[in-house]
C-alpha cells in the first residue's frame, strides 16, 4: 500500500531557511527568511499508536509530512530549513527520500519554541 495518494495532498506548506539577521533603525535584530519552496502541497501524516506508545515524550511534538518526490532540478530540502504549517513553525529533523519508487518524500519535524 502506497504511503499516499495524490488525492491525500490537500494541505499547503511553506519551507523557508532562516538566513542571517539584520538590524534595523531602531537597533533590533530582526531574523530573515529565505522562502524555498512558497506553496507546497502536502498530506500531514498521523502516527499509529505503536509509533508512540514507546516514545510519547519524543514524538510529542512531532509530525511527519509527506511531498511528492523532489526531482534533482528543485530546490533541495535540508535539516536546516523549517516548515510552516497553519500558522505553526517546525523544524525539519530529517528527510526521508524516497530512492525506490521516487514517489513521496517524507519530512520528519518538530515545533519550534514546545518544550520538551
Amino acid at each position: 500500500m502506497p504511503i499516499a495518494a495524490t488525492g491525500n495532498l490537500n494541505e499547503t506548506i511553506q519551507i523557508v531557511r532562516q538566513t542571517n539577521s539584520n538590524v534595523d533603525d531602531f537597533g533590533d535584530i530582526t531574523p530573515q527568511k529565505e522562502v524555498i519552496y512558497e506553496k507546497l502541497y502536502a498530506y500531514q501524516r498521523n502516527l499509529n499508536s505503536n509509533e508512540i506508545a514507546g516514545n510519547i515524550e519524543v514524538l510529542r511534538n512531532q509530525t511527519q509530512f509527506v511531498i511528492r518526490h523532489r526531482k534533482p532540478t528543485e530546490p533541495l530540502i535540508t535539516t536546516d530549513m523549517q516548515v510552516i504549517y497553519n500558522d505553526q513553525t517546525y523544524q525539519i529533523l530529517a528527510y526521508n527520500i524516497d530512492t525506490a519508487f521516487k514517489e513521496w518524500d517524507v519530512l520528519i519535524c518538530e515545533k519550534v519554541g514546545e518544550e520538551q
